[in-house]
């Protein structure tokens, strides 16, 4: 999953606003980076092995939410 979220804001933005795009997005990746990093170890300690459902979990929705609604761009 971690070069979706570079190529696909790369590719579906125009080039107008491509760099601004791009850059929100490299921002906002960055702040859920941290913020994950930061609330790890302390989720940890509360669910132990259920952490890893949690995030189990949300890469199964973003699996359906990709094959569902990012369109195909293949021959484009």
């Amino acid at each position: 999953w971690g070069p979706l979220g570079w190529l696909v804001p790369s590719e579906i933005f125009p080039l107008e606003i491509r760099s601004a795009a791009q850059s929100v997005n490299v921002s906002v990746n960055m702040i859920f980076t941290f913020l994950v990093a930061q609330i790890f170890l302390t989720m940890l300690c509360h669910l132990k092995f259920g952490l890893f459902l949690f995030f189990a979990f949300f890469v199964f929705v973003m699996s359906i939410f990709i094959y569902y609604f990012l369109p195909g761009t293949k021959g484009v």
